[in-house]
């Protein structure tokens, strides 16, 4: 049965990478680089595992894993409330700085400050993920693709 759904999902990728090929570089840079074609490799290995039954000689005679683990950990009603606000002012936070300063300002400080507070990590640490965040934001959308984002209400 489930080499039924890999091979439902093998089409598709294939289908996306085949009518995507013809279409404008700039037009394809999503659906067929993005998407399709790793879509076809993961597919592929997938299969591959199906049909020698990979997982069935790693794992010691065993088909898969169980991956529908319980956990019955109970926490303080004020830890959940607590991480609950924590979550939320995050959240907002993103938000607000989203429409104050733009996605292209925001979202790099927002990682920042997110991997540097709550995430505990060193400096150097959060900023080569908030390099990376810019990277993403303004390098694909902005410099690849020419998909201007609105500036935030500080600079309008």
């Amino acid at each position: 049965m489930k080499a039924n759904f890999t091979l439902f999902l093998l089409a598709i990728f294939l289908a996306a990478a085949v009518v995507g090929w013809e279409w404008p570089d700039i037009a394809k840079i999503m659906p067929v680089y993005v998407a399709a074609i790793p879509g076809l490799l993961l597919v592929s290995v997938q299969l591959y595992r199906d049909a020698t039954d990979w997982e069935g000689r790693r794992g010691g005679g065993k088909r898969g894993i169980e991956m529908d683990e319980v956990y019955d950990v109970k926490l303080d009603k004020k830890i959940e409330i607590r991480r609950t606000l924590i979550f939320f002012a995050w959240f907002m936070g993103g938000a607000f700085g989203i429409w104050l300063l733009g996605i292209v300002i925001s979202l790099p400080l927002l990682v920042f400050l997110y991997t540097l507070i709550e995430g505990r990590e060193r400096w150097s640490a959060s900023l080569v993920m908030s390099a990376c965040a810019y990277a993403l934001v303004w390098g694909l959308f902005e410099y690849m693709l020419d998909a201007r984002w609105p500036p935030g209400a500080l600079f309008r």
